[in-house]
């Protein structure tokens, strides 16, 4: 019995040691965070239904008459421009998913703006969020790592075959 309270107290201390000595942080190299930046950026998002939003699958609900059937998950690539012209400078694009759930045509959202042009070639933002006026940015790459912000968008043109939606991203990244 007393060996086992020996070994009890000796394995408590060597554990003691342990956490004492493993730090997360070194004594040597001082730690610089990074400054906090701002960026806005503004830009245009075109879509052309049936060849850069694609439905990939559809409930069969015969009870529903809206234009945009519950329960539908859309694939996009679409083209992002620096104005609503069709023929404006091509900046990058929008890949994701929208998965309309809500009764009124609402959709939940996953989708990576990526820039190929100019100062943030090579980064994206990614947004996971509703569909309502203002998406979530949760992410990105590049410049843009570790970022969080809004996305308020404001469409210019919506009908049968074409989407224009007018981006406003606030991003907070370092």
């Amino acid at each position: 019995m007393r060996g086992t309270s020996v070994l009890s107290w000796i394995l408590i201390i060597c554990l003691s040691q342990v956490a004492v000595r493993s730090q997360y942080y070194s004594d040597t190299v001082p730690y610089h965070p990074r400054p906090v930046v701002v960026t806005n950026l503004h830009f245009y998002m075109h879509e052309f239904t049936g060849t850069t939003a694609v439905v990939l699958t559809q409930a069969n609900i015969t009870s529903n008459n809206s234009s945009v059937p519950f329960a539908t998950l859309v694939a996009i690539n679409d083209p992002l421009r620096t104005g609503p012209e069709p023929d404006s400078e091509l900046i990058g694009n929008v890949q994701g998913m929208s998965l309309l759930a809500g009764s009124n045509a609402s959709s939940t959202q996953y989708i990576d703006f990526e820039f190929n042009t100019g100062k943030f070639n090579g980064s994206s933002l990614s947004v996971f969020s509703r569909g309502e006026a203002g998406l979530a940015v949760v992410g990105g790459r590049g410049q843009f790592a570790m970022a969080t912000g809004t996305a308020l968008f404001n469409p210019l043109l919506i009908n049968a075959t074409n989407v224009i939606m007018e981006f406003n991203f606030t991003v907070i990244h370092y």
